[in-house]
């Protein structure tokens, strides 16, 4: 359900916005604490006339638990006495809810409690909990949880506020052990850095989404619009250029954790690629920067499994409770695999490599040439020697490039030496030639001539300089899209146990990049 808070600093104002509310949304807040002159039945009274059966939520936030946007200033400040009678006005003109904070105590909220049983009235109790600094531990959450529950709460509110987005994991973990012992909840982050659990806590079970009309106040940081949050529900129950998964609270969730992952093409890949399987479940990507903090929003939320990219690769690995042969070898994961309950990483890079390499050429007894020392060139050169070839690392910094040489045993040449070695394929593992730098080639064209097989992991444009270069050159060339899906359809396997739809994936991460490069 969408409720709308009502923050308008006057009456007059307030009423109008009462009335707007009531036909947009499920719910309509009346936040008493924000409303300078506010007079509750009307307010009431005002909402139902629009909409007789919106839900009505009466709130007198506490100054401690108040948070607001910047320019926008509360209007009423009330004493603890003064508010326990509005909330036992409320009560009596049989509001639908009443939110009292669960810092004002066991007593204040019995009262509450005792006031409805007497009156056999249908208003129920939201005991709430508010942070307006940060989001605590998901430990901390869940003690706060216990507590609000031992009141007798109908309705548990607990709202930290996202310093980082991984905060939005704990919030959304939260939800999920609620939901577990049979409590509503509501639960989501406040400000910019938690408008993913905004969107995301109504998916995981989260009782209230709190939106704002488009010319109203917000009552707290972060809050989207009420057309971006209806929006937001006809794609969850439609999809997106032909996803059509069923977003059910109980279905298996698989993520992405990087930083940055906007460019990411990762989940319109793998949430076509569930949908085509017929599974109910949804990928989504969440930008990160505590590897540990996220890991422990996974099993939180008995996420299904995770992709990580950079720069987590290896931080990731030394937060998990086992790793496979290939991962523990490699020194670092680009997967993770639930299994029930605990979480063991893979690489999934050097199979989706060897898959693409195998397109052109054989591999066993042929020399390959790496451009790069990063995590995807080692995923490369461990591919490579463990099919039977002989991988020579070209690396512009000498020391990165040796340490990486050493760890395999096989040869480092620093670029200049590029024009003298005689290979069967030039692999780039560097952005070099990646959005926005589409012009810029690691290797000079002339060069290329040496190489049969030219292969470019970037994927973002399909067809890179160096592609360009190599084609033009006579070279076979395998695009960094071939490597990008197989390395995901490994990645499904490992989730599933199924074989995933290649030729699907491929074709709908071609269409988009087509689009990119046209637009």
């Amino acid at each position: 359900m969408i409720c709308i808070p009502v923050t308008e600093r006057t009456q007059c104002a307030a009423l109008r916005s009462a009335a707007a509310a009531a036909q947009a949304a499920d719910a309509v807040e009346l936040r008493m604490d924000m409303i300078e002159d506010g007079d509750l039945p009307r307010l009431i009274d005002a909402a139902r006339r629009a909409a007789p059966r919106v839900r009505i939520v009466v709130t007198c936030r506490r100054k401690d638990e108040r948070s607001v946007p910047d320019g926008v200033q509360p209007s009423r400040e009330m004493t603890k006495k003064a508010k326990m009678a509005l909330l036992e006005q409320a009560i009596a003109l049989e509001a639908d809810f009443v939110d009292i904070e669960l810092a004002e105590g066991v007593r204040a909220i019995g009262r509450l409690q005792s006031l409805i049983r007497r009156r056999q009235g249908k208003t129920q109790v939201i005991v709430s909990w508010h942070d307006t600094a940060k989001t605590p531990s998901l430990a901390k959450l869940r003690e706060i949880f216990a507590a609000c529950v031992r009141t007798g709460a109908d309705v548990v509110k607990i709202v930290p506020t996202a310093r980082r987005a991984d905060d939005n994991l704990k919030v959304l973990a939260l939800i999920r052990h609620a939901r577990w012992r049979g409590v509503r909840i509501i639960a989501m982050c406040m400000g910019e850095a938690g408008q993913q659990s905004r969107v995301l806590a109504p998916l995981r079970g989260s009782f209230l989404a709190f939106a704002v009309l488009p010319s109203g106040r917000k009552s707290a940081p972060g809050q989207l619009s009420v057309s971006t949050m209806r929006g937001l529900e006809r794609l969850l129950q439609d999809g997106l250029s032909g996803i059509r998964p069923r977003f059910s609270p109980g279905g298996p969730a698989f993520v992405l954790l990087g930083n940055p992952v906007a460019h990411s093409l990762s989940p319109l890949m793998h949430n076509e690629a569930l949908a085509a399987m017929g599974i109910d479940g949804h990928y989504s990507a969440f930008c990160v920067t505590d590897p540990a903090a996220a890991v422990a929003g996974i099993r939180g939320l008995n996420i299904r499994g995770a992709s990580v990219t950079l720069p987590f690769k290896t931080a990731v690995a030394g937060c998990l409770d086992g790793l496979s042969a290939d991962a523990a070898a490699l020194g670092a994961v680009n997967t993770i695999v639930n299994e029930r309950g605990r979480l063991i990483g893979h690489n999934t890079d050097w199979v989706g490599l060897l898959q693409a390499l195998r397109e052109e050429t054989d591999i066993a007894g042929q020399t390959f040439v790496i451009l790069g020392a990063g995590g995807t060139a080692r995923a490369a050169v461990y591919g490579i020697k463990k099919e039977g070839g002989r991988p020579v690392i070209v690396n512009r910094t000498p020391e990165k490039g040796r340490l990486l040489a050493a760890a395999f045993d096989c040869p480092c040449y620093p670029p200049e030496a590029l024009g003298k070695i005689r290979a069967r394929a030039l692999i780039n593992t560097t952005p070099v030639g990646m959005t926005p730098r589409i012009h810029e080639s690691p290797v000079p064209a002339k060069t290329l001539a040496h190489f049969p097989v030219v292969m470019d992991v970037i994927y973002n444009p399909l067809a890179t300089r160096l592609l360009k270069d190599a084609k033009a050159q006579g070279c076979r060339i395998v695009s960094g899209l071939e490597m990008f899906v197989r390395q995901g359809a490994a990645q499904l396997k490992l989730w599933t146990g199924r074989e995933a739809p290649l030729a699907l994936m491929r074709a709908v991460v071609r269409e988009r990049l087509e689009t990119l490069d046209n637009g």
